[in-house]
């Protein structure tokens, strides 16, 4: 089972790193406000959020995510930055578990129109925005 997650893994790296090769994925990133040298954080969709954000808080906000479909080779790209943490939970900050799946996050994430979710972690600031890249419009 590790071994074939670690084959997944770097399937994803490579994937990430093909898309990169991509005009229209650097102007993804550019519009964005990511620069070239800046650390993307790869992971699949099966990992859960709490193993994602260890690897997250490792980085200076805004962090860019890269998350990948193995079963059909979906690539999606997001960012994650402390939220306010003045929002009472349970007010516009949506509650998420830390069990949960990346790949679930990011598909109902992405069905929100809300960017502020409050993890169930034991951080120092379990407030978070999630904002999925999409192309500014000209």
């Amino acid at each position: 089972m590790a071994a074939e997650v670690e084959v997944l893994r770097r399937k994803a790296a490579f994937a990430v790193a093909r898309d990169l090769g991509r005009h229209e994925t650097r102007a993804l990133f550019e519009a964005s406000g990511y620069r070239s040298d800046d650390e993307i954080v790869i992971v699949l969709e099966s990992d859960t959020v709490e193993s994602l954000f260890s690897r997250v808080r490792r980085h200076s906000p805004p962090v860019a995510v890269a998350i990948f479909w193995p079963e059909d080779d979906r690539l999606e790209y997001t960012s994650f930055q402390p939220g306010d943490e003045t929002i009472a939970p349970g007010s516009a900050a949506e509650p998420v578990g830390g069990t949960a799946t990346v790949g679930m996050l990011f598909d109902h994430a992405s069905r929100q129109r809300r960017g502020q979710y409050r993890f169930n972690l034991t951080w120092e600031r379990p407030a978070m925005s999630i904002n999925r890249f999409q192309a500014t419009p000209a």
